[in-house]
């Protein structure tokens, strides 16, 4: 019979608003004990991320078993990036020399997701659900970074970036990211969907762990090959992404913006003021609301994971949201497998809608509160309104309540990660 880990440490480190957690599987010797890194990526630009990538590279003794970058989000894989060199975070994490990287099916490049443009919509090309999926993603970052750019034109006098601007960044292309965790790996990277086998499970190097893949789903298991043709759903609407896509493109140096460099940079006519203020407030307005359709379509590309080990249950959900998680909840066992989770990493830091109470109602562990949580977020990063601030104020009241809450604000700036110890 396999061994079995003599127990298991999960570190999660204070990355401000993203995620980065360490797991640990300890085993007696002769076995190695063997570690599996969870997102690496943050959006607070004063978090130290090669910092953080050395003590990852400490934690786990220069070796990791493998690295699961669970969606294309900035907040998750930007400390991926290899663009500073050597000493960079993502260089040093891949210095680490992991076994294998771990990513959902929109990540697979044989599927698309390396285009660069989204020709695929063109009138002329065949409809195909698949391609069609990954050139309106495609379209989608380039509408993002287009909005990146153009922002700077909205800030106010103080030039502090708005809420819209962060929320476009973590939405945009991390190219360095990507193609690094496209390497790293010694095996071929594994692109996973609901209930496939997710290569973590190696009875030489991880014996007596069981990895179930609960999300997300493929298409085909959505059953979503109509949309290719006549859905409005926002997400293969390939029309209206093409055409966000080419406006992007064609936007350039944003001319259309009323205060853009090209109509000076003095005091506009008082005949025009009222027209240049309304026009602004439409844009970024519009271009919010866009965004975060944008974003919440990502989170639901996140993968789902359940380890298994020693009769206890970690559950790491990424990002994922209402959408990803109808899917899974919805499938035959799902909701009994999930009853006695015993560690559930907090959906997308905090938000009220990547916890829905029907999987939070399903935790049993809660009743009792032998349930562990674990949040990983910031304050001022996502939403204003109480109806999407993250962290969601009833959800937090909810997780100190009935578990034990873990929380990267409660280091208050430390450098030292929280532990969780399972025995």
């Amino acid at each position: 019979m396999p061994a079995e880990p003599a127990k298991v440490t999960i570190r999660m480190y204070n990355v401000g608003f993203g995620d980065c957690f360490l797991l640990t599987f300890h085993y007696a010797p002769p076995l190695k004990d063997q570690h599996i890194l969870i997102d690496f990526g943050s959006v607070s630009g004063s978090v130290n991320m090669q910092e953080i990538a050395g003590q990852i590279r400490d934690a786990c003794g220069g070796k990791l078993y493998a690295v699961v970058a669970t969606h294309r989000h900035r907040d998750h894989i930007s400390g991926f990036s290899d663009a500073g060199g050597k000493q960079s975070p993502g260089a040093i994490i891949a210095s680490c020399k992991p076994e294998v990287v771990v990513q959902p099916w929109t990540e697979n490049p044989e599927a698309g997701a390396d285009a660069t443009s989204a020709p695929l919509l063109k009138k002329n090309q065949p409809a195909n659900p698949l391609r069609l999926f990954f050139a309106s993603m495609n379209a989608m970052q380039a509408y993002a970074q287009a909005v990146v750019d153009a922002a700077p034109l909205w800030r106010g006098a103080d030039g502090r970036p708005l809420a819209l601007e962060k929320l476009a960044a973590n939405n945009t292309k991390n190219p360095d990211a990507v193609r690094n965790l496209r390497k790293m790996g010694k095996r071929q990277p594994r692109f996973l969907q609901y209930d496939s086998s997710s290569g973590l499970e190696d009875n030489k190097l991880l014996p007596g762990v069981k990895v179930r893949v609960l999300g997300p789903p493929a298409l085909k298991q959505q059953n979503l090959k109509k949309y290719a043709k006549q859905s409005d759903e926002y997400w293969l609407a390939t029309k209206f992404w093409g055409l966000q896509q080419r406006a992007a493109a064609a936007a350039g140096t944003f001319d259309l913006f009323p205060r853009a460099a090209r109509y000076g940079k003095g005091p506009k006519p008082l005949h025009t003021r009222w027209f240049i203020d309304h026009a602004e407030s439409a844009l970024k307005k519009n271009a919010l609301a866009i965004v975060t359709i944008l974003d919440r379509f990502l989170n639901n590309t996140s993968l789902i994971l359940l380890f298994e080990v020693k009769g206890k249950k970690l559950l790491f959900p990424g990002d994922a949201q209402l959408e990803n998680w109808q899917w899974a909840l919805s499938q035959d066992g799902i909701p009994d497998l999930l009853k006695d989770v015993d560690v559930y990493k907090v959906g997308h830091h905090g938000s009220r809608n990547a916890t829905p109470k029907e999987l939070w109602n399903g935790f049993e562990k809660r009743q009792e509160r032998t349930l562990t949580t674990m949040m990983s977020t910031a304050t001022g990063v996502y939403g204003r309104s109480e109806e999407g601030k993250v962290p969601s104020a009833n959800l937090v009241k909810a997780l100190k309540n009935e578990s034990t809450l873990k929380n990267t604000q409660d280091l208050k700036g430390g450098k030292d990660p929280i532990v969780v110890e399972i025995e």
